[in-house]
């Protein structure tokens, strides 16, 4: 039975000192260290998750040229940021190898007469419908008449290049939307009466 104790209170002395030898260490390396908020900030980590990363490991300019057009208006409007997949889906692991789960968007139209691709009145919808989830008829109305005369006849890429570096029409240039319109208009026509 004395053994026992004695092998306890060895054990008991050999944990306490251990104890106080980790807590001199600690102050040690907290001694090493300025204790202003300055410098303890330094420290603090926070994560940052960047939704479209993936994306923009091959379309590397695709951010950039987003942000151009659906940057802070977007973010005042809907309280986040437009990430890739608000527009072109959810984008699979196979997308590389031609998935077709990916939104694109072209140029088409629902009457014959430019090279563009030609579509139902219901397929131009449904190819806007994207567009409209964030931009109502009602605001499209009021920025410009042209929306409700051309909604079921050209998708919205006819006229608005969302990614571009000199994005069509959404630069407000008066002159060059006049330009736009009477050049497809001129193709529209000519290529109608061939």
């Amino acid at each position: 039975m004395g053994n026992i104790k004695l092998t306890l209170a060895t054990l008991l002395q050999a944990l306490l000192a251990l104890c106080l030898f980790g807590y001199s260490i600690n102050a040690l390396a907290n001694d090493g260290v300025p204790s202003d908020s300055a410098t303890s900030e330094r420290f603090k980590v926070e994560l940052i998750r960047d939704k479209d990363y993936k994306c923009t490991q091959c379309h590397k300019d695709s951010k950039h040229t987003l942000a151009g057009s659906h940057g802070q208006n977007v973010i005042d409007a809907i309280g986040k940021e437009a990430n890739c997949t608000d527009c072109h889906s959810n984008i699979g692991p196979d997308h590389r190898d031609g998935g077709t789960t990916v939104i694109k968007y072209s140029d088409a139209q629902s009457q014959l007469g430019t090279d563009k691709q030609q579509l139902s009145p219901e397929m131009i919808l449904k190819a806007n419908s994207t567009c409209m989830d964030c931009h109502t008829p009602e605001s499209l109305r009021e920025s410009s008449w042209t929306h409700d005369v051309h909604a079921k006849n050209l998708t919205c890429s006819n006229c608005h290049t969302v990614h571009g570096t000199d994005a069509k029409v959404l630069s407000y240039d008066h002159k060059a939307v006049v330009g736009m319109c009477v050049d497809c208009h001129s193709d529209f026509n000519h290529k109608r009466e061939e």
